[in-house]
C-alpha cells in the first residue's frame, strides 16, 4: 500500500466511490484542486489530517480498509510510537503534571503532530481574520461614499417635469 501508486489509485478510487469531481474531493477536504490531481497522479499523498477527513466520508468498503492501512503508515511515519500503543511504560506517555482526560495519553509524536496541526490552524484563522477586517474596512468605505453620494444627489436642484 505504500508505494505512491497505489495511493493514488486509492485516492481516485475513494473519489469516484464518493461519486464527486477532484474539486469536490478539494472542497470536502479544504484542500485544492491541484493537490487532489497530485495526489491521484502519485506526485503526493495527502497528509494525516486529509486522509482522517476522507476516512470519516467514505463508507465501509474495501476502499476504506485500505485508506485505514494508510492512516497507520502514515501516523507511525510521522508518531513513530504510532496510536494506541501509549502503554502505562511508553516513554513519552506519562501523564504530565496537570494533565488531565485522554489528551495525557497520547504518546509525544501524536501530541508533536497535533501542536503542528493546531499551529498550521491558528495561521489560517488568523488569515481569515485579516481577510475579513479588510473586507469590513472595504465595505465601510463603499457604505461611505454611497451615502455622500446619496447626499449629492439629494442636495442638486430638480428639474420640475411638465
Amino acid at each position: 500500500m505504500s508505494t505512491p501508486g497505489n495511493v493514488a489509485l486509492l485516492i481516485r478510487r475513494l473519489r469516484q466511490r464518493l461519486g464527486v469531481s477532484q474539486e469536490g474531493l478539494a472542497r470536502l477536504l479544504n484542500a485544492t484542486k491541484g493537490a487532489v490531481q497530485h495526489w491521484e497522479r502519485g506526485r503526493n499523498s495527502p497528509d494525516l489530517a486529509r486522509l482522517l477527513a476522507l476516512r470519516e466520508l467514505c463508507p465501509r468498503s474495501r476502499e476504506r480498509t485500505q485508506l485505514d492501512a494508510l492512516i497507520r503508515q502514515t501516523q507511525a511515519r510521522v508518531a513513530p510510537l504510532g496510536v494506541g500503543r501509549a502503554t502505562a511504560g511508553a516513554r513519552g506517555s506519562r501523564k504530565t503534571p496537570g494533565a488531565t482526560g485522554a489528551s495525557a495519553a497520547f504518546p509525544s509524536g501524536e501530541l508533536k503532530l497535533l501542536w503542528h496541526q493546531h499551529q498550521r490552524l491558528q495561521r489560517q484563522v488568523a488569515e481569515l481574520r485579516d481577510t475579513l477586517r479588510n473586507r469590513d474596512e472595504q465595505l465601510r468605505i463603499l457604505q461611505d461614499l454611497v451615502a455622500e453620494l446619496q447626499g449629492e444627489l439629494a442636495s442638486r436642484p430638480t428639474k420640475a417635469v411638465r
